[in-house]
């Protein structure tokens, strides 16, 4: 495939945060006007969740359990692993209900790890709830609810999910990791998930029918082909319909082979794909094709793959990344090199097209971030740090330019692995609610902030 060579991240303007840098993060502005937040109250999803560590985290909270925390019609629905290896999927009714729990004791993993994390999807056009779990680079796992379920048409009940499914579309799936459901504006569910093994791997994305089935959209990142694999910062649609997707690519399996950041959009919702600059490219995209890049970041970095993507009303991409800062040495161990990088603010400007960076400075060990914007388009970050167990809100306004980023909440340290935003509540009613495992992993909280 002929792509072209041309960098766009060689003409993206740097944004560079001049504030000084005190206790880990930038002091604020004199006059900063980054929104605050109250607490509202914190409750216990469980004291059963899963205890089992590895690569730092859990199986309960990682960056890439989407969702692993999500609010429809007016309910908040959370997933988690318990200490015997069943999956539970809890909801409760806003503003304040209790949690039900629905634990589905037909299917019992194994697994201790980290990756195979539980994720919901919810038609809105059906309300069924899906799950996908339990899998790295092995058997799809996956069951769906009836119809009605999400919109209290349905019995909340375990009777009303049907049988583990190892495959869907008639499509082969032996081999998959990190599923992610996202919806589009007019209701169409959909499910992206990474074929293949870590460096070297392919996107594909699969469509939900009203009709209980799915269909598959086809292959729209391709690795394999250059023995690399695209790890996604994200994916998902603006208030427009487009589809917005950033990632890294990794070179081998090792986290210190990622490198750049790379973006593509599509007005088809996956169907065709076209480059920052608007010019469609041919489908399945070259993983690390240069007129995709744009950010440049080598390897060694320590940048850490599949950190966080939101996009705001107007259709501004923000991407949450953390990696080395500008002009310090590479280093190549991952694990050390984590110990230095900072969390890094990247976005994309709808009107120019042009891509900004800032440097926020705070740091996280191996953990992960979650970015998330409200209904005014102010910004929030929450951030774990494996070394510490401190759990850190930070905020920044749009009015500022996103320029006054201000921590606004430090934990104790108490809390482990990677707090996940409910993406929706906040955008509907500016409520931050974070899913938030403890260290220890049994017991997961859910912290509830009001934004102003």
């Amino acid at each position: 495939m002929k792509r072209s060579n041309r960098a766009v991240g060689a003409a993206a303007s740097i944004v560079l945060a001049t504030a000084a840098t005190v206790a880990g993060g930038p002091v604020p502005p004199a006059a900063a006007a980054a929104p605050t937040v109250s607490h509202l109250g914190t409750s216990t999803l469980t004291t059963t969740g899963r205890t089992a560590v590895s690569y730092s985290g859990l199986m309960n909270g990682e960056s890439f359990q989407q969702d692993g925390i999500v609010t429809a019609n007016g309910w908040q629905y959370a997933a988690f692993w318990d200490e015997s290896g069943y999956v539970n999927l809890s909801r409760r009714q806003l503003p304040s209900g209790g949690w039900q729990n629905l634990r589905l004791t037909d299917y019992r993993t194994t697994s201790t790890d980290s990756h195979n994390v539980i994720c919901i999807g919810i038609s809105p056009r059906d309300g069924t709830v899906h799950l996908a779990f339990d899998m790295h680079s092995n058997q799809f796992k996956y069951r769906r609810s009836v119809a009605g379920l999400a919109t209290n048409a349905a019995a909340w009940a375990a009777g009303s999910f049907g049988a583990v499914q190892n495959s869907i579309a008639g499509t082969a799936m032996p081999t998959v990791t990190y599923p992610q459901f996202l919806a589009a504006p007019d209701g169409t569910l959909q499910l992206a998930i990474r074929t293949g093994v870590s460096g070297n791997g392919d996107e594909v994305l699969y469509e939900y029918t009203t009709n209980g089935t799915w269909t598959y959209v086809g292959e729209f990142i391709d690795g394999t082909s250059y023995d690399n694999n695209a790890y996604l910062f994200g994916i998902e649609y603006d208030r427009e319909g487009l589809l917005h997707a950033t990632w890294t690519v990794r070179e081998t399996s090792n986290g210190s082979s990622n490198h750049d950041l790379y973006y593509a959009y599509s007005r088809d919702k996956g169907r065709t794909w076209r480059d920052n600059a608007g010019t469609v490219q041919a489908r399945p995209l070259a993983s690390n094709a240069a007129g995709l890049r744009v950010w440049p970041n080598s390897q060694n970095r320590g940048l850490m793959n599949q950190e966080s993507q939101v996009v705001d009303s107007t259709g501004v991409v923000h991407v949450l990344q953390s990696h080395l800062p500008a002009n310090t040495p590479s280093v190549t161990d991952f694990n050390t090199a984590r110990n230095s990088a900072v969390l890094v603010h990247y976005w994309r400007d709808k009107a120019s097209k042009v891509w900004n960076q800032r440097y926020l400075g705070w740091t996280e060990g191996l953990s992960r971030g979650d970015i998330a914007v409200d209904a005014r388009d102010n910004l929030y970050v929450v951030s774990g740090h494996s070394g510490t167990n401190v759990l850190q809100i930070a905020t920044a306004s749009k009015a500022s330019g996103w320029s006054d980023w201000t921590v606004r909440n430090r934990s104790g340290a108490q809390y482990m692995s990677d707090p996940l935003i409910d993406h929706a509540l906040l955008v509907s009613q500016n409520i931050l609610s974070v899913y938030c495992p403890r260290v220890g992993g049994s017991r997961i909280d859910v912290q509830n902030w009001s934004t102003a």
